[in-house]
């Protein structure tokens, strides 16, 4: 079954993550009280799919944050985490929602993640930069 947009929306919060989740984020250049924040925060979020346009708005630590992506379009999205805006081209691999950076942080370093939905209260990321790997499972509210 495809990957249904749709379902994203609503509110959500971290549930569990890998080990070395501090370890990635720290790789892609978040600062440590904000790896902190990431694991309380509860993020409301709408995303829709028409076509091939992606578009998603949701309210990351009191910051506003609405995208409008082309599937396979390499395109800019802000980064709500350190600030900024990064390169990225999503895509729909079967039943995951894929985000793909080629050069997350300007160092060369590509950023890979993988969004699944486990049913309608669950999301299972998978995420890939450089050479580490991890996930992490994030809930509804």
């Amino acid at each position: 079954m495809p990957f249904s947009v749709e379902k994203l929306c609503g509110t959500w919060k971290v549930g569990s993550q890998s080990d070395n989740f501090t370890q990635i984020m720290e790789k892609l250049g978040v600062p440590a009280e904000m790896i902190q924040k990431l694991r309380e925060v509860k993020v409301p979020m709408n995303a829709s799919l028409a076509g091939d346009k992606l578009k998603y708005k949701m309210e990351f630590m009191g910051k506003q944050q609405e995208t409008t992506f082309n599937l396979g379009v390499e395109g800019e999205e802000d980064d709500p985490l350190v600030g900024g805006k990064r390169r990225v081209i999503y895509t729909i691999e079967g039943d995951h929602l894929v985000a793909v950076y080629p050069d997350y942080n300007g160092s060369g370093t590509s950023v890979r993640i993988s969004h699944h939905l486990v049913d309608d209260d669950t999301i299972h990321t998978d995420m890939k930069a450089g050479d580490l790997e991890g996930w992490q499972v994030i809930k509804r509210c």
